[in-house]
């Protein structure tokens, strides 16, 4: 490609231009655009070389690009798109360009014309999005909940931590993104079936959670899982996969279910305290009612007294009974059943 008397949309580009000599990587030519954005002058511009807009800490790679893509040697013909790079602007602040070059004959010499679009706004918006995605990536891997999502063919499209550690441990497998969820060696048949039926579920447009059972197979204890799934739509509405979360409710059952026992036992003592306890202590009121207590050597004491022991061996009977209901261990797990 030749520079031509069509220089002028080299000279009047809004976007940063030079030329420089393959052999040598001086500039020959640069336009306006360029010596505002770097603040140098034409005529300092023109004492530089190519490579000296780069920062020092940048010239080895600089140089490994030109020769692996063959430029110093102007082996590479046409348009080339170079990337983003650091520059140095002449009072070294560092700038973001987006280079792309093309070769060309300048004052008889092999030479390549570059073009720098700013790509501050670019590496600011990338920088974000690697912050953002580092951040997230951290959240997501340090909970203790399992969250994976699998796509139409129910192969794995992402997993985090914690997910990938259980599985392992529970299956002697760590599955491998891209894996399909049905095949997986360590499951059985049944687990398959159950597990495809719950993604075809959510794939068909519903949003559901479910409580799953697993048992550990180092301490050989059972673990209850909740575990919700979720479609995962595409802008237009069609659904691309199923976002999945679980987490170990086993801690939380226990509690609920020891709740649950407590408040039986707190029932069974208020209905021994109503039924039981009552009927000896109006009995004993009775008994101290009727006592002589002015004469307490009455005769008839004697046999008041009696009744008196015999309701009172009744009442601590009944405290033995509310002391052990207070403290019996509550119903068989069995009764607690997953839903």
């Amino acid at each position: 490609m030749q520079l031509t008397d069509l220089s002028f949309l080299f000279d009047d580009n809004p976007q940063p231009m030079w030329i420089y000599d393959l052999s040598s990587l001086r500039i020959l030519k640069v336009n306006k655009a360029a010596t505002d954005k770097y603040g140098y002058s034409e005529t300092e511009f023109l004492l530089l070389k190519a490579n000296e807009l780069h920062p020092q800490a940048d010239q080895e790679k600089l140089y490994k690009t030109l020769r692996k893509k063959g430029i110093d040697l102007a082996v590479l013909q046409g348009i080339n798109y170079g990337g983003i790079w650091t520059h140095e602007d002449k009072n070294g602040n560092h700038i973001f360009v987006e280079l792309t070059s093309y070769n060309t004959r300048f004052e008889n010499l092999a030479c390549r014309v570059v073009s720098a679009t700013d790509a501050s706004e670019k590496m600011r918006f990338q920088e974000e999005l690697i912050w953002t995605k580092s951040n997230l990536e951290a959240l997501i891997n340090n909970t203790e909940d399992q969250i994976w999502s699998v796509d139409k063919e129910m192969r794995y499209v992402y997993m985090n931590r914690a997910y990938r550690q259980l599985i392992s441990q529970l299956t002697g497998t760590e599955p491998k993104d891209g894996d399909y969820t049905n095949l997986h060696p360590g499951f059985n048949e049944g687990d398959v079936e159950r597990w495809s039926q719950y993604y075809h579920r959510a794939l068909e447009g519903e949003r559901y959670t479910v409580i799953t059972e697993s048992v550990d197979p180092i301490t050989q204890n059972q673990h209850s899982f909740e575990v919700s799934f979720n479609p995962i739509y595409k802008i237009k509405g069609d659904i691309t996969g199923v976002g999945c979360f679980a987490r170990d409710i086993t801690a939380w059952l226990a509690t609920e279910k020891a709740m649950v026992d407590q408040n039986e036992r707190l029932r069974n003592i208020a209905s021994v305290t109503s039924h039981e306890l009552r009927r000896p202590v109006a009995s004993m009121l009775g008994l101290i009612n009727i006592m002589d207590r002015e004469n307490f050597f009455n005769p008839d004491n004697r046999e008041i007294i009696e009744h008196l022991l015999v309701v009172g061996k009744e009442i601590d009977e009944v405290i033995r009974l509310i002391v052990d209901q207070s403290f019996m261990e509550g119903p068989s797990k069995d009764k607690f059943r997953t839903p």
